[in-house]
């Protein structure tokens, strides 16, 4: 096919490397927020694109990434493009949804990334629901394919890339169909067996909860003056999360799925980076990678507010779903919900709000390949 055009939907810090990368690799780039969020481009709809500085070796290029069209309007921002890449929060893929659902057409393909857990499914259900005239196919990043935050307003940087991400696609039978778009923009994107492999591979999941529940005393305490994986992962803390991680494999296991364990994905991800170690605890304590992701400054954030109800708590239903305890990850849930004060189980994406409640695995495995019928 012709070099792919690409939207970027979402203004926060991978919605503006994502833009601002392949722009600098050459596709051209629309970028679109949500309304109520317009003030996040602003700036650089003043100048016309993005300032893209690297930290590190990530393996990507710095520049001034030149955008085709920097808007609000959802319709113009999808209008022509092959490929839509979603680049928000699990919280933010419902409202891009609503947004798009009327414009979206059955050539194009949505990427959401990550998808988290089968965010996918809540797309197709939202455009069920607004009886949209398409069926896109749909795709989820295992993870955020890039790492880095917001300098300022118009200027973002990049200090990871991961290499060889898996995508899932939604239905799995386009799976070939949807790489022959995907392998122009990422050509060492991998294939994952459909998006519960790419929602149990999520590894946010893994990580980030019970890094910040054994660190919260401190995280409250310094405002998260610390490194989260560099000084917040201790031996003891390496541990718990191998554990979860044991846990995860399990339900994937009892899914037909053969997840890989987190230890080896980063390795495989940030290897070109210098990232090395024989235990998980090894591995996040000392990846270059991660030399400048600061801890969060309160517990009221995303590892908590998105990571347990998009990715734990679904990990959890379908564990029950299979019958594989998930002992140590039901506690972090536990505590999380406790430090914050919410209770996060409410309103999560599970079981019940993905309409796979009372549903056999082999149910599940078919939607998974044909489809929200």
């Amino acid at each position: 096919m012709s070099f792919p055009k690409i939207a970027v939907l979402g203004a926060g810090n991978g919605a503006f490397i994502t833009a601002a990368d392949l722009s600098l690799k050459g596709f051209s780039v629309n970028i679109c927020e949500v309304p109520e969020f317009a003030d996040n481009i602003t700036e650089i709809q003043k100048i016309g694109g993005i300032k893209l500085e690297v930290r590190g070796n990530p393996g990507i290029k710095p520049g001034f990434a030149k955008l085709n069209l920097i808007t609000t309007n959802a319709e113009e921002a999808i209008e022509g493009c092959d490929l839509i890449l979603v680049v928000v929060p699990a919280f933010g893929q419902r409202r891009f949804a609503e947004l798009t659902a009327k414009y979206l057409k059955s050539e194009q393909i949505v990427v959401l990334t990550p998808g988290n857990f089968c965010g996918s499914l809540e797309f197709a259900q939202v455009l069920k629901e607004k009886n949209a005239s398409a069926k896109p196919i749909l795709v989820e990043f295992e993870c955020m394919i890039y790492s880095g935050f917001k300098e300022n307003s118009t200027t973002v940087w990049a200090s990871g890339f991961k290499d060889d991400l898996k995508a899932g696609v939604f239905p799995s039978k386009y799976t070939d169909k949807a790489f022959e778009v995907l392998k122009h923009v990422y050509p060492k994107l991998g294939k994952a067996k459909n998006v519960l492999e790419t929602g149990l591979s999520n590894l946010n999941t893994v990580l980030h909860a019970p890094i910040l529940t054994l660190n919260s005393g401190w995280t409250e305490k310094t405002e998260g003056g610390f490194l989260f994986y560099w000084d917040g992962c201790t031996p003891s803390v390496g541990h718990v999360v191998e554990e979860v991680d044991k846990e995860r494999i399990e339900v994937g296991r009892a899914l037909d799925l053969d997840l890989v364990p987190t230890k080896d994905v980063l390795l495989k991800w940030y290897s070109h980076q210098g990232a090395k170690g024989e235990t998980l605890y090894e591995v996040l304590s000392t990846n270059p990678a991660y030399k400048w992701d600061d801890a969060p400054k309160t517990l009221h954030h995303r590892f908590f507010l998105e990571d347990i109800p998009y990715g734990m708590v679904p990990m959890e239903s379908m564990g029950k779903l299979v019958g594989v305890p998930t002992t140590i990850s039901s506690s972090i849930i536990n505590l999380a919900c406790t430090l914050t004060g919410k209770d996060l189980r409410r309103n999560a994406r599970d079981l019940e709000s993905l309409n796979l409640t009372g549903l056999s695995k082999e149910d599940i495995s078919d939607i998974m390949i044909n489809g929200i019928l």
